[in-house]
C-alpha cells in the first residue's frame, strides 16, 4: 500500500500486480529476422495477463536490402490453469510501420503504418525456477497502405498509396521467458 499526498489530502493506492505474475520475454523467431524485441507480461487477475510486446529493426543489409520496421503488439491473455503456466488464449492488437526491400527492384514503405487485430493460442512451459519457454501462434487482420519506390539510393516513388488488406498469420513466437517472484 502506497500513499500519495495530493493537495494536502492523503490518497491510498494499492498495487494489485504480484511479483509472482511479471515476466520479461524475448522472441527467438523475431531475433532470427535480426529484429531486437522485448515483451513485458503482467498479471491482471487469477487467470488473466497483459502482454506488452515490441520490436524494432533499423538495419540495412548489403545491396540495398532492408527489413526496417517497428511493431507494437499488446495482447490480453486468458490462462486455462494459472497465469504464465500451461495453455492460454489471447486477443491482440498490432500497430507499426515498415520500409522493406527484398530485391534489387522495389522498396515498399508505409507512410501511414499498419494496424490490425487477431486471436492467438499459446503454451508456456516452465523449465527452471524462473525460466520458461513460450510457444505462440496467432491469426487475424492487418490493414496498410504503402508506396513503392525504385530500390536505389533516393529512388523515385512509382506507385502511391497501394491499399492492402491481409487475413492470415499475425503472430508467431518461440520465446525465452524470465518470470519474477518466488
Amino acid at each position: 500500500m502506497k500513499k500519495l499526498i495530493l493537495f494536502g489530502a492523503a490518497i491510498s493506492i494499492s498495487v494489485a500486480v504480484s511479483a509472482q505474475h511479471i515476466a520479461l520475454k524475448n522472441n527467438l523467431l523475431y531475433d532470427a529476422t535480426t529484429t531486437p524485441n522485448l515483451a513485458l507480461e503482467v498479471g491482471l487477475g487469477k487467470k488473466t495477463t497483459l502482454d506488452l510486446y515490441g520490436g524494432y529493426n533499423p538495419f540495412t543489409f548489403g545491396n540495398h536490402k532492408r527489413f526496417k520496421h517497428w511493431l507494437a503488439q499488446p495482447e490480453f491473455r486468458y490462462w486455462l490453469k494459472k497465469p504464465m503456466e500451461g495453455h492460454f488464449f489471447g486477443v491482440h492488437l498490432h500497430i507499426g510501420a515498415f520500409n522493406i526491400a527484398v530485391d534489387d527492384r522495389n522498396r515498399y514503405q508505409s507512410p501511414d503504418g499498419f494496424y490490425g487485430a487477431g486471436l492467438s493460442y499459446g503454451y508456456m512451459l516452465p523449465f527452471a525456477r524462473h525460466w520458461a519457454a513460450e510457444f505462440t501462434i496467432g491469426a487475424g487482420y492487418v490493414r496498410t497502405k504503402y508506396d513503392v519506390y525504385y530500390n536505389i539510393p533516393n529512388g523515385a516513388r512509382f506507385e502511391k498509396g497501394v491499399p492492402y488488406n491481409y487475413w492470415g498469420l499475425t503472430k508467431a513466437g518461440i520465446s525465452l521467458v524470465y518470470r519474477f517472484g518466488k
